[in-house]
């Protein structure tokens, strides 16, 4: 295939499992809008009713506030890192595609539970069950996708999955606004929030039923003539051109080569070779929660209104302003991965987070000792961060976790690392309430999150190796062979897999 030729098809599959980006975005949407709600807050016992300021807000329970603001976030999320645990047997044994598509059926059960919730823990479950969908989604989307697409495109489709989060973060912050503007102060309001992300869920789980399974997988389960036909009608070329075939051969031999070793377990995510990838994976999503971007996202109206905004601003201007340039920040990512490499963005992402991060804290610092319009600085570098993020952190980590592991442990591996994301992402949301507390260290926090991003950039630029433009079959060249840590020239590789494959 001319390497400058996409398809329809292809953009369709990758945008298709892609809403499985929707639906966590949407998520996050919703949760920080829904947390300042007076209602909610009220019952769920965290918001006291009896006691309101001159803006209408009612006043935090000391006891308590910190504690259930940040256990409804975490656990979402805390449920994300089982399903990402559980996605890993399902993706593997019953196929990438049911695994997304699991994750559509119990998004959506999550959303009905958290919108009819009569209790704190009735919410609670409704999260954790939300989390799992994701869980399954963050893991098995950008797998999908990466054993789809081909070589020259495959990063920049991978990153559909970055911009439909980015996506479903504005829809949600604009029904959300216009439910908080209609039905204020209601129950109505909140859990009808809750309730409207359920759409995303049924949407996904739809689309899912019409799309094909990877092909990567297919031959791995040796369906190989469905796996050709799929290929074939996402490259947009016959079954027998020769692109076609030199693509499919070239995978088989890979598997073939896999195929000789034996059952994949999950202890050889321990052999040279696998673990190098396992440790990078598991390090780039840790070091991507510490970005402190959840911060921003789960607790942004909280952040905007410790500046000193007014209730509408933080409950409605704002947001809607960093959904969107969340968005506008995901497409120069999109275009340049697969120009500037994943190396090169994510050593310029860190610093430039970095930068933010310091000059948030100096405005916010200067903010609190002299109110006045010094908060817009504080704003106005939280955009810039968030620029930074979506357009190198944001979407490239997916990508990279998804493309370096062997076919047989690709699965595992992906779940190591996302699983990784997902366990630090509640370590991060449950400790930024109380690290900005006043007593604690308030505003100074941003010190920390941008220090995590210098340690981040000096660690991909000394450590993580560029893959772009490599297939995955080609993989074992950049990190070693599986078992021994040998890194094969491309044709010894080739010409080996294709004796393992005769045997």
């Amino acid at each position: 295939m001319p390497e400058n030729k996409t398809t329809v098809y292809m953009w369709l599959v990758a945008f298709a499992a892609g809403v499985g980006g929707l639906c966590f975005g949407y998520e996050i949407g919703v949760i920080g809008q829904v947390l300042p709600m007076n209602d909610f807050g009220a019952f769920f016992g965290y918001l006291d009713a009896t006691k309101v300021d001159k803006d209408g807000n009612f006043a935090k329970i000391d006891a308590v506030y910190a504690d259930r603001t940040a256990w409804i976030t975490s656990t979402f999320t805390i449920g994300c890192f089982l399903g990402a645990l559980v996605s890993s047997y399902i993706a593997d044994k019953f196929s990438r595609r049911y695994s997304i598509l699991a994750g559509g059926i119990l998004f959506t059960l999550g959303g009905l539970l958290q919108a009819f919730s009569v209790n704190y823990a009735m919410i609670i479950v409704g999260r954790i069950i939300s989390g799992i969908s994701i869980g399954f989604a963050s893991m098995s989307v950008p797998l999908y996708i990466s054993e789809s697409a081909p070589t020259y495109i495959r990063g920049t489709l991978i990153t559909v999955y970055q911009l439909m989060i980015t996506i479903g973060i504005f829809i949600a912050t604009c029904v959300n606004t216009g439910i908080i503007l209609a039905l204020k102060n209601t129950q109505t309001e909140w859990r009808l929030a809750l309730g409207v992300q359920t759409i995303p869920g049924i949407l996904l789980t739809i689309l899912m039923f019409f799309m094909p399974f990877s092909p990567r997988w297919l031959m791995y389960k040796h369906r190989d003539a469905e796996a050709l036909n799929v290929l074939s009608k996402i490259r947009g070329e016959d079954v027998n051109s020769a692109e076609v075939q030199a693509e499919y051969n070239h995978i088989k031999e890979s598997i073939a080569a896999e195929e000789a070793i034996g059952e994949a377990s999950w202890s050889e995510l321990f052999q040279k070779g696998i673990f190098n990838r396992v440790l990078m994976g598991f390090l780039l999503q840790f070091f991507q929660q510490w970005t402190g971007i959840n911060v921003i996202l789960y607790y942004g109206a909280i952040i905007f209104s410790g500046v000193g905004f007014t209730p509408d601003q933080t409950a409605i201007s704002l947001p809607i302003a960093n959904a969107a340039v969340n968005i506008i920040g995901t497409f120069p990512g999109m275009y340049l991965i697969e120009r500037m490499g994943r190396k090169k963005l994510m050593v310029y992402g860190g610093i430039g987070m970095a930068i933010s991060h310091f000059m948030v804290c100096l405005f916010f610092g200067l903010n609190k000792a002299n109110p006045g319009s010094l908060g817009w600085g504080a704003i106005i570098f939280v955009y810039f961060f968030i620029l930074f993020f979506s357009s190198t952190w944001g979407p490239v980590v997916w990508v990279y976790q998804s493309e370096i592991f062997p076919l047989r442990v690709r699965a595992k591996g992906t779940a190591v690392a996302t699983m990784s994301n997902w366990g630090w992402n509640a370590v991060v949301g449950n400790t930024a309430p109380r690290l900005f507390e006043p007593a604690a260290l308030d505003f100074y926090t941003y010190l920390i999150y941008g220090g995590a991003c210098i340690v981040m950039s000096l660690y991909v630029l000394f450590v993580v190796p560029e893959t772009k433009g490599r297939s995955l079959e080609d993989m074992d060249e950049i990190f070693g062979t599986p078992g021994t840590g040998e890194k094969p020239s491309r044709a010894a590789d080739a010409e080996a897999a294709v004796e393992v494959g005769k045997k």
